[in-house]
């Protein structure tokens, strides 16, 4: 977890070096890194559920527009006991702050700094990046915005209103942000500032978790009960309730630590609030840490694509070495050719080969594909009530007379439906491997005189791109037919070993089959004596279904890598590169002298392009070295 957040903090301060903003034109790589985006209205008691996450006070106070710029926040979780917090901003360089009230006064002067210089304005879209390195943080990265406003008060200019919305929306209109909409309790959730921002940009509520403050505060005799149990508001990520300090518990320095124990103390003594896991700071931190680092693991592929796509582009711009080669139109196609067997050949070793290829690969099948399926929610479908509710509902008018064989082809089919999602991941995880190898097999030593040509190196990534994707979609076909097979005809004789088994005509001297459910139970050991007639009658249909899905789990274990090995990694072994080989042969002399033809001009500005570049590979570094 450390590492993958610690991976996004980097990237982040490379696009804050490269100037990237969520307002600048050209901001793909901010714009693709997963960020959770804080808003509310003013005085919803935004900053004060910020500041219970860290466990410190060191944002600026007060009324109206206290927060005037977006706050980049990176908090870093360090493993020391011993260590002392502090943090560190992008603008003063590596000087560590150990003092918090100082971090307050330098984030009040900073933005003043800053404001100045824009003659007239209130609020800046411009972030300021604060990383805080604690023992006591979750790995995590927020930004802070500015509180939003219906009406502007005494000194503030009339388009602040307007001025702070659209703020707000370039920062979480992205598809990768996580949008952390901060309410009050003690308000009407219609006009909630926050969730009205939210439903603009995320109408469905897919990327928004809602977060109520000032729980204590609200009227005698109500509470928000229906709002965290997904009644009132339905948002996909559910709502959390915290219990923020007060202004008296702020003058009166009351800890975080006691403020903790007290928000604690007012969940567990509230009839309304007791029996509820989403409540409290502590809750709120963990979920938050818990979606980031999954929404990043979803969007890293993307974003280390984009990176060796613009690598790639930065360098052709980069760098010029000259003009044509006098080569005739045999000799240029004997050259690329030649590249690209190259390319093949470390391709082919490098998925051949131990710890960089096939071992990764293998860790896919043996390891993540396993697990993944071993940890998904099967207990769900085989709740007696929900067995019951399947078969009652399958039966529809006319109940079963013996076996409800209609609810058993549902449940089954549910349980299949579920085995869909990580086979599909592995796929798409074996191919991303698949195209880092392409870019390691550029890399190696044996292709070095590639890099001289800019053109083909981007040819031969792109269609070695194409000719993966091509092959990931044939791969996704039969392993969905795979599962389509499973759930389209049913092993009839599964259910008569199990009816022979249970009759009392089956022989005794043979041994009952060993159907193992999906716990690891042997079917024919349990006992349902216990149990009431009906529950004994529902438990057995869950048992079954079960152990029928223990057998087509282990069958998808060992067929799904067979079928990515023979879709995919053996097909891209045996022809990465042949369809581009088979059209370079057609090309004429004029195009193949284009295709090998390096630079003919210098990038205008060759500083700003050396930094992008240097700091792109830095993040593809960092990137690979995660993977």
């Amino acid at each position: 977890m450390e590492r993958v957040v610690g991976l996004v903090n980097k990237l982040q301060q490379i696009c804050s070096s490269l100037g990237e903003t969520a307002l600048s034109e050209n901001a793909v790589l901010w714009n693709k890194l997963t960020t959770i985006v804080v808003v509310g209205g003013q005085s919803s008691g935004k900053s004060s559920v910020l500041e219970a996450v860290v466990g410190r006070d060191f944002l600026p106070r007060g009324t109206g527009i206290v927060t005037r710029r977006p706050l980049v926040l990176q908090l870093v979780k360090v493993d020391d006991p011993n260590a002392i917090d502090y943090g560190e901003f992008t603008h003063t360089g590596t000087k560590r702050w150990t003092d918090f009230e100082a971090i307050r006064g330098e984030i009040e002067e900073e933005t003043d700094r800053h404001i100045k210089k824009l003659g007239g304005k209130v609020v800046s879209p411009d972030p300021i990046y604060l990383t805080v390195y604690s023992k006591n943080v979750p790995n995590l990265t927020m930004v802070d915005m500015p509180g939003l406003t219906k009406v502007p008060i005494d000194g503030q200019p009339p388009s602040i209103v307007q001025d702070l919305d659209d703020m707000a929306r370039q920062y979480i209109k992205s598809e990768s942000a996580i949008i952390l909409a901060v309410t009050p309790a003690n308000a009407d959730l219609a006009t909630s500032d926050a969730l009205r921002m939210a439903r603009e940009v995320d109408p469905s509520g897919e990327r928004t978790i809602g977060v109520l403050t000032k729980i204590d505060i609200m009227d005698r005799g109500t509470d928000c009960r229906d709002v965290l149990l997904g009644k009132t508001l339905k948002l996909r990520h559910g709502w959390v309730a915290v219990v923020n300090r007060g202004q008296a518990d702020i003058n009166s320095k009351v800890s975080m630590k006691d403020a903790r124990a007290r928000e604690k103390e007012f969940f567990h003594s509230q009839p309304a609030y007791a029996d509820l896991s989403n409540t409290g700071t502590t809750y709120l931190a963990e979920k938050l840490s818990t979606h980031l680092i999954n929404e990043i693991m979803k969007n890293l592929p993307s974003i280390s694509s984009y990176i060796d796509q613009n690598i790639v582009k930065l360098e052709k711009d980069l760098k010029a070495l000259g003009g044509d080669l006098n080569y005739g139109r045999g000799s240029m196609l004997h050259l690329i050719l030649k590249l690209c067997r190259k390319v093949e050949e470390a391709f082919e070793g490098i998925v051949d080969g131990g710890r960089d290829g096939g071992e990764r690969i293998l860790d896919i099948f043996e390891l993540k594909l396993k697990e993944a399926i071993q940890k998904l929610p099967f207990q769900k479908i085989l709740t007696l009530k929900n067995v019951q509710m399947v078969v009652n509902e399958a039966d529809g008018y006319q109940p079963h007379i013996i076996a409800p064989e209609n609810g058993y082809r549902r449940l089954i089919e549910t349980g299949l439906e579920l085995l869909r999602d990580p086979a599909f991941m592995a796929i798409e995880q074996v191919h991303q491997i698949m195209k880092q190898i392409v870019t390691m097999a550029i890399n190696t030593p044996e292709c070095s005189d590639l890099a001289r040509f800019f053109n083909l190196k981007a040819e031969i990534i792109n269609n070695a791109g194409v000719t993966l994707d091509k092959l990931r979609k044939e791969t996704d076909q039969m392993v969905r037919t795979l599962v389509d097979m499973e759930a389209s005809y049913l092993s009839a004789s599964f259910f008569r070993e199990i009816v022979a088994a249970e009759s009392y005509a089956y022989d005794p001297s043979r041994p009952k089959p060993a159907f193992v459910t999906l716990n690891g139970e042997l079917l024919f050991e349990k006992r349902y004596d216990q149990l009431p007639p009906n529950d004994a009658h529902l438990q057995r249909i869950a048992d079954h279904v079960s152990a029928y899905l223990q057998i087509v789990r282990s069958q998808l274990l060992a067929t799904v890598p067979k079928a990515v090995v023979h879709c995919m990694v053996v097909p891209a072994k045996d022809g990465l590169l042949e369809e581009f080989q088979a059209e370079v042969a057609g090309k004429d002399e004029q195009q193949l002298r284009r295709l090998i033809n390096e630079s003919e001009e210098i990038a205008e500005k060759r500083d700003d392009i050396k930094k992008r570049l240097t700091l792109l590979q830095r993040a593809a570094r960092e990137i690979a070295t995660f993977m």
